[in-house]
């Protein structure tokens, strides 16, 4: 297996998106227990171990109690485009980790294989073998913020269309392997039987 850094080459920002509103959850997932502490503090330790500046986009209300800057949506909510868009809007660097906070066993060694990447493309994401891919454990650079807002502004919503706007670096599923990573790390918490399925899972492992 490649070792990895522990450290950025170069400075970055993290945010942690939590302005969803968890419809399918019933409540809001950012606070929800998992292993005794909330969804939100494992995208937080992921952050945090790549960035001395992790921000939260959501809510102050909600969560200025974890003792981070917390920025709301820049105007109208429209999902997570809104969230890159004043991630990027805020982020005091070229480059910026966005993360869902819904994500508890997300790796930091797979932002390091991002940040290794750096500072060639536009943005940097995970491409699975089957052709999915996933923008909310990314990396975004400032070049991307005028996209969002046009995006924005036109209502194309889709992350999907940012990233065919912009150059990106993709990391593989094989690369993922090749570093002692499974897909596994990408899983997400929507309902509170995922929150459940995931707490058996690790229970029985």
């Amino acid at each position: 297996m490649n070792r990895l850094s522990s450290q950025p080459t170069l400075p970055l920002t993290a945010f942690i998106l939590a302005g969803g509103r968890s419809r399918r959850m019933g409540t809001d997932k950012a606070l929800q227990a998992y292993l005794n502490s909330p969804l939100i503090q494992y995208a937080i330790r992921v952050g945090q171990s790549i960035s001395a500046d992790v921000r939260i986009i959501g809510e102050p209300g909600r969560y200025a109690s974890l003792g981070l800057p917390v920025i709301p949506d820049i105007g109208e909510s429209l999902g997570p485009l809104s969230g890159i868009y004043t991630a990027l809007q805020h982020s005091p660097t070229l480059f910026s980790a966005v993360m869902a906070c819904d994500m508890p066993l997300m790796s930091p060694s797979f932002f390091q294989l991002m940040i290794g990447r750096l500072p060639g493309p536009d943005a940097v994401a995970m491409r699975f073998s089957d052709g999915a891919v996933e923008p909310l454990c990314s990396i975004y650079s400032s070049t991307c913020l005028a996209f969002a807002s046009q995006n924005l502004a036109n209502r194309k919503l889709k992350i999907a269309d940012l990233l065919s706007q912009v150059a990106v670096e993709y990391i593989s599923e094989d690369e993922l392997h090749r570093h002692g990573l499974t897909r596994e790390i990408f899983t997400n918490v929507n309902t509170p039987e995922d929150l459940n399925l995931l707490a058996s899972y690790i229970t029985e492992a």
